[in-house]
């Protein structure tokens, strides 16, 4: 039998919570900044670590939380990642990263990118693990949980998820592929991990008129739009529980001696911590144009 903590409490706190998430993801979609992409004229092979780019390259204020960087030669687009923020660099690490390319605007998310796909993807595929790892801090101490969790941290840039969408009513749902049959529609990608830095680079085809299922596909001005999204599992996902209301009798605040109690509804989960934390999400998105 689950126990249910009501919100009576924590409610305001909660709800503090998601309007600052909200209002950041709101914030950064609301102002699209363009962005011209870099010429290139040898191609690079994306390894997380822009060697082969030009110094100056990372744009440190396009976005607030990560540096960017956009590039194209005549048969790719190259995008360039540097985390800078320490809490939008955590919840990629866990949640994953999710990096959309769209050449239309009224259809969002059409084609997308999940890379790294996050640890708390990868705990999946051990039993308990992804719940521990979230619900429990300290699980991760144990010295067989860590063994875990340095697994799961070493598959991180050889697991790849694909998002692909031809209808914008359909769900979105993240599908895992081999680095291998990306490749085979040349798409790469490689990351490299520092103290506290991750750093993401990509190459994706740009389209040559076929409208290839796996590729940029520019508008007739040589524009597309790139949105950057961390989306964590959900609170059902993880816990097996759906989230309900509940209503309860509270005091009055309207009546100064507070004799009197009014009905109201609360969200009514096990766990309002973890509730909250999922509730995070993050969205910036820019207009790239190509330099041809």
């Amino acid at each position: 039998m689950i126990s249910f903590i009501k919100f009576q409490h924590t409610a305001p706190l909660l709800i503090v919570l998601f309007a600052a998430f909200s209002m950041m993801s709101l914030q950064a979609c609301s102002s699209t900044k363009n962005v011209s992409s870099q010429r290139m004229v040898n191609p690079i092979q994306p390894d997380g670590n822009f060697d082969e780019w030009p110094s100056g390259s990372l744009d440190t204020g396009l976005i607030d939380d990560f540096d960017v960087a956009i590039a194209n030669d005549d048969k790719y687009v190259y995008i360039g990642v540097n985390f800078r923020n320490n809490r939008t660099y955590r919840m990629a690490r866990d949640h994953g990263f999710r990096i959309y390319v769209d050449s239309d605007a009224t259809f969002r998310r059409s084609f997308g990118i999940v890379f790294p796909t996050g640890l708390v993807e990868a705990l999946g595929d051990y039993p308990g693990a992804r719940r521990n790892y979230l619900e429990n801090p300290s699980w991760q101490n144990l010295p067989e949980n860590r063994l875990l969790i340095e697994r799961a941290e070493s598959q991180m840039g050889s697991r790849v998820q694909i998002i692909r969408r031809t209808d914008r009513n359909d769900s979105i749902r993240p599908a895992l592929v081999s680095r291998e049959q990306l490749e085979a529609n040349g798409i790469l990608m490689g990351m490299s991990e520092s103290s506290r830095v991750m750093s993401i680079e990509l190459r994706i085809p740009i389209d040559d008129g076929s409208e290839d299922y796996f590729s940029v596909i520019p508008n007739s001005n040589g524009r597309f739009y790139i949105d950057f999204e961390i989306e964590p599992i959900s609170y059902e996902q993880v816990t097996g529980e759906v989230p309900g209301l509940e209503t309860v009798d509270v005091a009055d605040n309207r009546d100064p001696r507070q004799r009197n109690t009014r009905a109201r509804q609360e969200m009514s989960v096990s766990n309002p911590q973890l509730y909250s934390m999922l509730g995070y999400s993050y969205q910036s998105r820019i207009r790239v144009t190509l330099d041809r």
